[in-house]
């Protein structure tokens, strides 16, 4: 199954690729058409009507220009979703937070060492699960204070992995 949030503007919306299923802020369900023109250029047909949809990249994020309006798009997959879930934030943005193990799997590299500075973003490891590498980033900009596990390590889902101030 293949879900994807895009946020555009105020407006969010869930698409499920596999079923063709937009799903609006309101969670209603949405019955899409979509059509691929050409890479990144879509023609949706969405309650009758027909959206013309252009996803281009500019030096500061991806936007989405939708007949002839332009608008800075975020994306959110399952796993980032799941990431943020597994994350635990206490308080402010001055405490900790600590990213846990979406899912079992070995640990296979860890990019970073304790102390670095992270971004918002950043990988710091690598989770093998079914034969894929899962990059595991920082949810916030920071430094890596602990790391809870070594390359070769296999750990559980919930599992905690690193710690960021």
């Amino acid at each position: 199954m293949s879900k994807t949030t895009i946020n555009i503007g105020e407006y969010f919306f869930e698409y499920d690729e596999t079923r063709g299923i937009i799903t609006n802020s309101h969670g209603k369900n949405i019955s899409a058409d979509v059509e691929k023109i050409s890479n990144g250029e879509f023609s949706v047909l969405v309650d009758g009507k027909s959206f013309h949809i252009f996803f281009s990249k500019t030096q500061n994020s991806p936007n989405a220009t939708v007949n002839n309006f332009i608008f800075e798009i975020q994306r959110e997959t399952l796993r980032d979703k799941l990431n943020k879930k597994l994350s635990k934030e206490s308080g402010n943005n001055n405490s900790s937070i600590t990213v846990k193990a979406p899912m079992p799997g070995l640990i296979s590299k860890v990019l970073l060492a304790e102390g670095a500075s992270v971004n918002s973003g950043d990988g710091v490891l690598i989770v093998e699960a079914m034969k894929m590498e899962n990059e595991i980033k920082t949810l916030r900009s920071g430094v890596l204070k602990k790391i809870f596990v070594t390359e070769k390590q296999t750990v559980e889902k919930n599992d905690q992995l690193f710690t960021i101030e």
